[in-house]
């Protein structure tokens, strides 16, 4: 799941990504409800996002629609700021065997805590090398921060700076702006809270910047 490795930065210590992918031709073939009782199961442990990137996530389309619109070959992705909920979920996804690939991504340590929480075991690890070339044409930090929540890359650094001025200008909650920005992730592991978060101290920032240019 290469799209959700490469999130780095600050508020990670309790967020816990998760994808469900069905092998087309091999356990697709009618493995909606199955699909079903793996996002039953996700809601029902209050993930932050959730989505399917065929349909929609929770604040374009939500529950309704998206299982609605399950086929055996759909994605099922969502993402969790507390590990208790994730641990359990994880839990009750392994008893409930539905034969289908789960992918579990986050800090080391958290994945593997879930999985000793759900009673199992990982088969196989894949790491992020971290991010290579033209470092310096990249965003600052903290709007990478928020950029690489959503790994299909739509969600701009344009927009992260508007947003954190409109933050700063008490125009936008910070809760606001990070589901503004959570809408355009199609997948929905773009973690809310923790963008919020980050807005708040990217908004400090920016005004302490501004501040320095007029006294300069």
């Amino acid at each position: 799941m290469t799209h959700s490795l490469h999130r780095f930065g600050s508020h990670m210590d309790n967020e816990i990504v998760f994808i469900l992918t069905p092998s087309k031709g091999i356990n697709s073939e009618g493995a909606e409800e199955k699909i079903r009782r793996f996002l039953d199961i996700i809601v029902a442990n209050h993930p932050v996002h959730y989505g399917d990137d065929r349909v929609g996530n929770r604040y374009t389309a939500g529950y309704e629609q998206i299982t609605s619109r399950l086929e055996g070959i759909t994605n099922i992705h969502a993402v969790f700021n507390d590990l208790g909920s994730a641990m359990k979920a994880l839990k009750e996804i392994t008893e409930a065997d539905l034969g289908l690939s789960v992918v579990v991504s986050g800090l080391f340590e958290n994945a593997a805590a879930c999985c000793r929480g759900a009673g199992i075991s990982y088969h196989s690890i894949e790491h992020s090398l971290g991010i290579w070339g033209k470092k310096e044409l990249l965003p600052d930090q903290k709007p990478l921060e928020i950029l690489t929540m959503c790994g299909h890359g739509l969600v701009s650094a344009n927009l992260i700076r508007k947003l954190s001025d409109e933050v700063r200008r008490e125009e936008k909650s910070p809760e606001e702006a990070a589901g503004e920005m959570a809408r355009l992730c199609l997948c929905g592991i773009f973690n809310t809270e923790r963008a919020a978060a980050v807005l708040k101290e990217l908004a400090g920032q920016r005004g302490r910047g501004e501040e320095r240019g007029k006294e300069g």
